[in-house]
């Protein structure tokens, strides 16, 4: 749950992240193409036509000889000395700033030429300027040439704003699409999860329930079927032992014919054996629940059964560590056990180890945790193929000679019946272990 929380958390700041870094990029992009900048590239244009009005205010009527004539320059004067000074003030690169600056002091030189001029032009009796000295045309010439110059240094600076817009964009286009792969991969992420920590369970639990379901209808209708067949069997297996005890009074020891009585009758008692299993796996008794410790109980099965193991060159080993006390029926559960470690033992060709251990864990149940303990039979014999993992707690199925194929089903309903499961894991040549989890007492 904490990484499926992580794995929201991220994809939730991806998309914070992005939202807000591609909106400031947006924002400085909406900012550098706004129209102050795009004016300001037209500067030059408007400066030229300021100046050529200012140029032709003085000129007009230059040979009348009145106030009017000299307020309109004044007006067209002040009208261009405010724009040099508000396109001085957006201008934003250096170039600019230089041109404007020249601009500025060469319409200041022009402007005393033309009062000059005009001065004088007022003064003289006849109309006429003295000399060529305060002929203004070449100031103008002059602020003209300046301002082709701020002209190539607007379009040096639109030049460098579309430079520095591309590389803004293709950053953000590359923001972008590194954005949206970390949203791809964490919005993976997140699926991964979601499917690992709850649909994969979620099936794997349906599964589980479905095989349950199945089962236990099947062992329900085996029930009825091994009553019915238990009571058929039974009869003729009584009247059999009869006769067969008749027989064997009427044939002294050590004939054949008594010899193949034995016989007979060996294979009757194996018979009945099978008929008794099959019932207890098909009818199994409510155990008889006792608390006691685990550990306690696994020592004794272990000492009951390290003498036989022993004496077939096996290593029998106990690790006790769960230190919790269970409600177990002890001889059904003693019977579940000896039925793991039989098989264990019997799955180790020469020297091996089996070992009976017990630690403490959880499991899960109606999606609570609860606690229990885990008993682990291991051997390190030869494992198990998968087909026979298919079959493993299939009623019958056995892989040894005389094996009716019903201790595992067995071991499996009594442990039902203490609240617990089984589960394995094995791998060829390597070994087998068993774990059967059970609740652990309330004490």
């Amino acid at each position: 749950m904490t990484e499926f929380l992580i794995a929201v958390a991220a994809v939730i700041a991806v998309i914070l992240f992005t939202e807000r870094s591609a909106w400031q990029q947006i924002s400085r992009l909406r900012q550098n193409l706004g129209p102050e900048a795009l004016s300001s590239a037209r500067s030059a244009d408007r400066l030229r036509r300021a100046i050529l009005e200012v140029d032709n205010a003085w000129r007009a009527n230059l040979e009348a000889a009145d106030s009017g004539r000299r307020s309109s320059f004044d007006l067209a004067s002040q009208e261009l000395e405010a724009l040099l000074n508000k396109e001085f003030e957006s201008a934003a690169s250096l170039g600019q700033k230089e041109s404007l600056e020249k601009l500025r002091s060469g319409y200041r030189a022009y402007r005393e030429t033309v009062v000059c001029w005009l001065s004088e032009q007022t003064a003289s009796p006849d109309g006429k300027h003295s000399g060529p000295a305060w002929e203004p045309g070449a100031k103008l010439s002059n602020l003209l040439i300046v301002c082709e110059e701020l002209g190539m240094a607007n379009q040096a600076a639109t030049d460098q704003l579309l430079k520095e817009t591309r590389g803004n964009l293709t950053r953000l286009q590359r923001f972008l699409f590194v954005s949206l792969v970390a949203l791809l991969v964490c919005g993976a992420v997140v699926l991964i999860l979601t499917y690992r920590r709850m649909v994969g369970p979620l099936q794997s639990s349906l599964a589980e329930s479905r095989t349950l379901i199945d089962r236990q209808e099947k062992l329900a209708s085996l029930g009825v079927f091994a009553t019915g067949i238990a009571h058929e069997i039974r009869n003729p297996i009584t009247a059999i032992k009869v006769r067969l005890f008749t027989l064997k009074s009427s044939h002294q020891p050590g004939t054949s014919e008594h010899e193949d009585l034995e016989v007979i009758n060996s294979e009757i008692s194996r018979l009945e054996r099978i008929v008794q299993e099959f019932l207890r796996f098909a009818r199994p008794a409510e155990p008889d629940l006792l608390t006691m410790p685990l550990d306690t109980f696994l020592r004794e099965v272990y000492d009951l059964l390290r003498p036989e193991l022993t004496k077939r060159s096996l290593r029998f080993e106990l690790e006790l560590n769960a230190n919790a006390a269970v409600r177990i029926d002890p001889e059904k559960m003693k019977q579940v056990l000896l039925n793991f470690i039989h098989n264990a033992a019997d799955s180790i060709e020469g020297e091996g180890t089996v070992t009976l251990r017990s630690r403490r864990d959880g499991q899960i149940v109606d999606g609570r945790p609860l606690p229990a303990v885990v008993i682990e039979i291991s051997d390190t014999g030869k494992g198990m193929p998968p087909e026979v993992q298919k079959r493993l707690f299939d009623p019958f199925f056995t892989t040894k000679e005389k094996g009716t194929g019903l201790g595992l089903p067995i071991a499996a309903r009594i442990v039902e019946k203490h609240g617990g499961l089984i589960q394995y894991r094995t791998e060829v040549d390597k070994g087998t272990t068993f774990s059967i989890l059970l609740p652990r007492a309330n004490t």
